[in-house]
């Protein structure tokens, strides 16, 4: 079965790409080529005059599309793209970001447009879409960590984030929720690195709500030893169980009949998420450390 190296569904065009995909993404549906490798990629971003931005152990790179080469560049501004390549130390760290994404998307929750492409060494990189940009313009995106004016992108709970969407947000209601279910799918899928710098706004005129989803990955299969969140749930960062979301979505000020629903949505997605790790782009030893991580989840949560 050829799946899309984009959205990760079964696709009969020609190469690895739904067309409507690569629109999305690119505006045409002709995947551009990368023409530099992972190797190169310091010397490209330091040559245009771009500060290396590397989050944790990844290097991160501003990029845009030249349509009349069809070809993607590094840029030092007006980058509507973000590039990352697989990383030394996290093995297939693009194909780990791309997969959880799409589990996030098929959950009905905000992503970018996203996908995986080669470089010119044939390794695989991961190409994300800026939400914060419209016609090249910068919107206004402020992430956790300056709204909640933090020293430490790991000190903070979810409860002071809920209170930060709560008095900030224009749809505070759907915003609420939609924090409450990314928190519960973050769990079930390992994701421990969700920082306060991974949770943000965006600023759109009048328009406040909670940006789309971003950095979001399973930490738990490259990292055995990782917390269970980054921030803290209920007061505790690790041995979380069902009454520490119940206690989350309380204090969110869920309705329980609302916190339920969120609970049997992400009860009923099991198999999706099973299905979609093991159909993955991912080797076969972390397709397994994800599937099993998933069941385990399952069993606290549930």
């Amino acid at each position: 079965m050829k799946l899309c190296l984009c959205c990760q569904k079964p696709t009969d065009e020609d190469g690895r790409y739904h067309a409507r995909c690569l629109k999305q993404l690119f505006g045409a549906a002709r995947a551009p080529k990368i023409p530099f490798s992972v190797a190169d990629l310091p010397r490209k971003i330091i040559s245009t005059g771009a500060r290396m931005s590397i989050s944790g152990m990844q290097i991160k790179a501003s990029i845009r599309l030249d349509a009349e080469k069809s070809a993607l560049e590094v840029v030092a501004s007006g980058g509507t793209y973000i590039l990352k390549p697989e990383p030394s130390q996290f093995e297939e760290l693009p194909q780990n970001e791309n997969l959880c994404m799409n589990i996030a998307a098929e959950l009905g929750i905000n992503v970018p447009p996203h996908g995986l492409f080669p470089m010119a060494d044939g390794q695989l990189c991961y190409v994300i879409k800026r939400f914060d940009r419209r016609g090249g313009e910068p919107l206004r995106n402020e992430t956790m960590f300056q709204i909640l004016e933090a020293t430490d992108k790991y000190s903070g709970s979810l409860e002071q984030i809920g209170k930060a969407i709560r008095e900030h947000a224009t749809n505070v209601g759907l915003d609420t929720i939609d924090f409450f279910e990314r928190a519960l799918l973050s769990f079930l899928i390992g994701n421990g690195d969700m920082h306060l710098k991974n949770w943000a706004l965006l600023i759109d005129g009048k328009k406040i709500g909670l940006a789309p989803c971003y950095d979001f990955i399973s930490s738990r299969i490259l990292i055995p030893n990782e917390e269970d969140s980054a921030l803290t749930i209920n007061g505790k960062k690790n041995k979380l169980k069902r009454p520490d979301f119940d206690a989350l979505a309380a204090s969110l000020k869920i309705d329980s009949k609302a916190a339920a629903n969120s609970f049997e949505k992400l009860r009923g997605a099991e198999e999706t998420l099973r299905r979609m790790a093991i159909h993955s782009e991912l080797n076969t030893k972390l397709r397994q450390k994800l599937t099993d991580a998933i069941a385990s989840r399952y069993k606290r949560l549930t």
